[in-house]
């Protein structure tokens, strides 16, 4: 969820002097830039020369670094540039935390390393060649890209591209379909906050995609879409909603499934992460017995501005300090999220003067929604909620009200997963963090078998 998109644009700028964008998290705004030193066509490097050069690259010593690079590489990649390159990454990651998973492959003229070099806000995957003399001839710097999950492996699916329309706005979208699907359920996706793609890229992780893989591979279909501000990016500088960001474009891709006559399913769910699980109340709601059955896939049971609040103070307070600065950005905050509960603004305010990126329209349009009576209120309907126990976002006290708030609902099944984060990925992390988040990893496919189990079980 993007919910402190202000918050954490002024907080980044305080602790890095810089701030990027990126397609989802909120904390690490940008997909990581690639820096490139060098590359060769064999890169290589021995355990220690990787240590100590990265090391030498945190203290800033450069020149120490440069000393042992081949004639070639001190051609190419002056002192000046080295320092530029490690001090921009500083810049956009934050602090140096760890060099882990070092490899070293031995190869002709020299060897082969790869290893990851994790900071505050990014984890990056650096390649370094030397020579079979000791010298450092190549040096490569990237974010960590996608990996596939286990559960993928060998996998056939169908899949069939599918456009549809939303309040005039056109959007892509995928549906996959699982080779033996004779009626099989089909699970329709809906993202949280923020401009998503189908896959729901955070970094270098894709929460959609694996679960589309995750079940195919459990015999059920799924479709997911490119969001609107995805695709038309200037719907985010005007007043909005939560029906225009979210809930209309979800119906929209439902009945596009639902009535497309070349499909047969035997029974159709929505899936809403996040803020779409916020919103799924709702949606059940207006799709009423169009729809079988709706998963919460976290879901905040708070008010979006407490919620922000609480994720705030977890934020600033992590490392136990919190600066000047640091305390400036929180009360100003706190003074926003006090005058959004106290109605002291209008549909007219722009974002920035609130909190996220959300303005005066969708603020006042959900100061009455309460998702945990929407969806007590729908005591027929059947839904899933589903909680990471170490999602720092939406967390076990959100979980804690849905149970007490539903408890003697039959309709209504819980489940919470230990060690698994706001992405439903595992973490060994004695308390999670956005550094859980730039690692790549996968959905937990205990969790996809139970959404695919419960989606067949409503089919009978």
């Amino acid at each position: 969820m993007r919910f402190l998109l202000n918050f954490f644009e002024s907080l980044i700028q305080l602790r890095s002097g810089n701030f990027y964008k990126s397609e989802y998290i909120y904390a690490f705004m940008r997909v990581f830039p690639v820096f490139i030193i060098i590359l060769t066509s064999i890169i290589s490097w021995s355990q220690s020369t990787v240590q100590q050069v990265v090391k030498k690259l945190n203290k800033h010593k450069y020149s120490q670094v440069y000393r042992c690079f081949d004639q070639n590489m001190k051609n190419k990649v002056p002192v000046a540039d080295l320092k530029k390159l490690w001090e921009e990454m500083e810049l956009s990651a934050g602090d140096f935390l760890s060099i882990d998973d070092v490899e070293v492959k031995p190869q002709e003229g020299g060897s082969k390393q790869t290893a990851v070099i994790k900071f505050d806000l990014a984890a990056l995957k650096v390649i370094l060649a030397e020579n079979k003399d000791g010298e450092i001839v190549g040096l490569y710097i990237t974010q960590l890209g996608y990996t596939p999950p286990v559960y993928a492996e060998g996998l056939g699916t169908g899949k069939k591209y599918i456009n549809f329309f939303s309040d005039g706005f056109e959007l892509s979208g995928e549906l996959v379909i699982p080779l033996d699907c004779k009626k099989c359920p089909v699970v329709i996706l809906v993202h949280g906050s923020g401009p998503n793609d189908r896959d729901e890229t955070i970094g270098p992780n894709k929460v959609f995609y694996d679960i589309a893989l995750g079940l195919a591979s459990q015999g059920v279909a799924s479709y997911r879409y490119d969001k609107r501000s995805k695709l038309y990016p200037e719907v985010l500088e005007e007043q909005f909603d939560l029906y225009d960001e979210t809930i209309n474009d979800a119906i929209a891709a439902f009945y596009t499934i639902k009535n497309d006559t070349s499909l047969d399913f035997g029974s159709y769910v929505m899936l809403g992460h996040s803020l779409g699980a916020y919103s799924m109340p709702l949606i059940a709601d207006s799709l009423s017995s169009d729809l079988t059955g709706a998963v919460l896939f976290s879901a905040n049971a708070r008010k979006l501005e407490d919620l922000i609040e609480y994720q705030m103070d977890y934020l600033t307070g992590f490392d136990g300090v919190i600066n000047k600065e640091e305390a400036t950005i929180i009360e100003e905050n706190r003074k926003k999220a006090e005058n959004i509960r106290t109605g002291q603004y209008t549909l007219e305010t722009k974002s920035e003067d609130l909190l996220a990126y959300w303005p005066g329209t969708f603020w006042k349009r959900i100061s009455t929604y309460n998702p945990v009576t929407t969806l007590t209120g729908n005591v027929d309907f059947p839904f899933l909620i589903l909680q990471g126990e170490k999602d720092y976002q939406i967390t076990m006290t959100d979980f804690g009200i849905w149970k007490s708030a539903t408890k003697g609902l039959k309709t209504v099944q819980l489940k919470s997963y230990p060690k698994l984060t706001h992405l439903f990925s595992p973490t060994d992390a004695d308390r999670s963090s956005p550094g859980d988040y730039f690692l790549p990893n996968n959905v937990d496919y205990k969790v996809i078998q139970d959404i695919a189990k419960w989606a067949k079980e409503l089919s009978n």
